[in-house]
């Protein structure tokens, strides 16, 4: 879904819609994936090379979710850290965890090589970087931990960015490339020969059985398995409590990325801005790409992480990040700016596979900041699971691994949840309609029963209960992006109530402002 007034990323704005159909009736395949992004359609694609028959369902359209708003860095370098793996899950299960990165890495580079895909692939060196004296001891350390598991690794102080740093890690053989552009040509090589994608076609309802079952709002698709490659398990809160069980295990989180374009004399004609993946140890984290297009090219700085639904003024998070690029590069102008989700896992390492007791149904969430790479490894996976077949990575991406490593932020996270799960119902914006002003929502006090209500450009009054149909949080008003975000798992819904981005599956309850 396209919001009025909603920051498109430059992915989106720089790439047609797909024209897929939606779904009209009932069918019957091998395998049913729900989410368009690059879990479900590497994982068709897969599939179908196999010789599976697989349809994919899209709420949306291709790429609308996380994948469209990333900023696409393909890299071998996890979120957490080696060292912080290394501790928690020990040296072997980490070295998987880097092979399975680079793997992902090489099956995009293969794709793209077969497909002679146009996406603006390119090879690229990746640096971490710090700002921070105190901070080298440490770029040291996971140099060392890179190097004990055989990723190439290199201290320097050689990083080419234009600002004063003390140190950096070089990962060289890293990669970028055009995430929608990648996608689309995805989703040409899965249509057809008995594979179907469905866009605008929201999932209702699951059902885990022998076939599998999946319900739309317009008709239904039998299957033997079901691939949830929604970035976070789709359900509603009484049915299956398994995938209710992997929200503890995740937290959601809003990142912010800014579109520059920098004053060309800063660099001249023959020096473009520096090609590579950045990211650096400051906190909040930071991190850095170019790309080209026909105007030259664009800086992408993203950070200002923050958990979804729990920051007053999202606008404030633009200009933190825009304070931040000021402060470092020579701009000339902000073509863009956007903000996307991701999930954090609690242990440092995404759970993908089958939740539970599930038989037939897989799931693949916690990706942290690293979708693109970590959504191959999923694909990867899920694509040998699904056929039975074994995969050394298996174990060490367990949905039903306990995260021990992570108790304390398990404990954390969800007693954050309990806090606002019971503390917001005390809490209201405005005790009277005419203090929400147009295209803008507020929790307010109506007659004495608290309402969602967001009055629309026109001054038109909707009126919601602010209750999530996932678990039962009262949502917040995200006022840069104009939807509301629950601020225990993550939902997002629009100004009117329809689901943006999961867990729930159903929309906000409206609400009539007379029968009050």
């Amino acid at each position: 879904m396209t919001l009025p007034n909603q920051p498109l990323s430059f992915w989106r704005k720089t790439t047609a819609e797909t024209h897929f159909p939606q779904l009209i009736t009932d069918i019957s395949v091998d395998v049913t994936i729900v989410g368009a992004g690059i879990t479900g359609l590497t994982t068709a694609l897969l599939l179908k090379r196999a010789g599976l028959k697989v349809a994919v369902i899209e709420a949306f359209k291709i790429g609308h979710g996380t994948t469209g708003s990333t900023t696409a860095h393909l890299s071998e370098v996890p979120d957490a850290g080696y060292q912080t793996l290394i501790s928690n899950f020990g040296k072997e299960n980490t070295r998987l965890v880097a092979q399975s990165r680079r793997a992902a890495i090489e099956l995009i580079a293969g794709f793209v090589a077969q497909g002679q895909i146009a996406c603006h692939f390119q090879r690229v060196p990746g640096y971490l970087y710090t700002e921070s004296r105190e901070e080298i001891e440490y770029l040291q350390e996971e140099v060392q931990a890179a190097n004990n598991l055989g990723v190439t690794a290199s201290l320097t102080t050689d990083v080419p960015l234009p600002f004063p740093l003390h140190a950096g890690i070089l990962f060289p053989n890293q990669a970028q490339f055009h995430p929608m552009e990648y996608l689309h040509a995805l989703a040409g090589a899965i249509e057809g020969d008995g594979c179907h994608i469905f866009e605008r076609t929201r999932v209702t309802d699951i059902t885990d059985d022998v076939p599998c079952r999946v319900y739309t709002d317009r008709g239904s698709v039998k299957a033997q398995n079901v691939i949830l490659a929604t970035h976070t398990p789709i359900h509603d809160l009484f049915h299956l409590p398994d995938l209710l069980l992997m929200t503890t295990k995740i937290a959601a989180y809003r990142s912010y990325v800014l579109g520059v374009r920098l004053v060309e004399k800063r660099f001249g004609p023959t020096s473009p801005i520096p090609v590579g993946l950045f990211w650096d140890t400051a906190e909040p984290y930071h991190y850095t790409r170019t790309h080209t297009d026909s105007a030259g090219q664009i800086l992408l700085v993203g950070g200002e992480d923050h958990k979804t639904g729990q920051d007053v003024d999202t606008e404030a998070c633009f200009q933190r990040l825009e304070e931040y690029v000021r402060g470092r590069y020579e701009v000339s102008s902000i073509d863009c700016k956007w903000s996307a989700q991701l999930y954090e896992p609690v242990d440092g390492l995404p759970f993908i596979g089958k939740p539970g007791v599930h038989s037939h149904l897989y799931i693949a969430t916690g990706y942290s900041g690293n979708g693109i790479t970590f959504g191959t490894v999923a694909a990867m996976l899920l694509a040998d699971l699904v056929q039975g077949k074994p995969n050394p990575w298996r174990d060490v991406y367990d949905p039903n691994r306990v995260p021990v490593a992570g108790a304390s932020r398990l404990m954390t996270e969800n007693l954050n949840v309990a806090t606002h799960l019971i503390a917001d119902r005390f809490k209201s914006d405005a005790s009277r309609l005419s203090e929400v002003r147009p295209n803008e929502g507020k929790i307010v006090d109506v007659n004495g029963e608290k309402l969602a209500i967001y009055r629309d450009e026109a001054g038109t009054i909707h009126a919601l209960s602010p209750v999530c149909s996932h678990a039962t949080c009262i949502v917040h008003w995200n006022n840069t992006e104009k939807s509301w975000d629950c601020p225990c798992h993550g939902g997002r819904y629009s100004p009117t109530g329809q689901v943006l981005n999961g867990p729930p599956i159903n929309g906000l309850q409206p609400k009539k402002i007379a029968q009050i």
